[in-house]
């Protein structure tokens, strides 16, 4: 599997989310000790589950965390969490809208290897 294009911005980014997997941000994680992601949900009426995937090689497929942070984000809130990201490759954020679809803003801010 071809890995589609790092999508990346510390700056806030406004994601349209379907109600099926939409993937919200791909982070070549290899250069960062830890991330901080926020996920605010934008939409008043339905609820954004989410999920962080890491791999730890680029030859190994994603692999969901067991993280709950974002499992259940109801509709105008926002959660953050904190991850360590020195043994992964690459990490994603991929999730839902429990109904048409909606928009979320991520987040991510990154602490760099010296």
């Amino acid at each position: 599997m071809t890995a589609p294009p790092y999508i990346f911005s510390s700056l806030p980014t406004v994601v349209a989310v379907a109600p099926t997997t939409t993937i919200l941000a791909l982070i070549d994680a290899r250069q960062y000790d830890y991330m901080s992601v926020q996920i605010e949900n934008l939409d008043l009426t339905q609820t954004f589950v989410g999920f962080i995937q890491r791999r730890l090689n680029l030859a190994n497929e994603f692999a969901t965390s067991t993280l709950p942070d974002f499992s259940e984000v109801l509709p105008g809130t926002s959660v953050t969490a904190d991850l360590d990201t020195a043994s992964a490759a690459d990490m994603r954020v991929i999730g839902t809208m429990s109904g048409a679809g909606g928009d979320v803003r991520i987040t991510v801010k990154d602490y760099r290897r010296k």
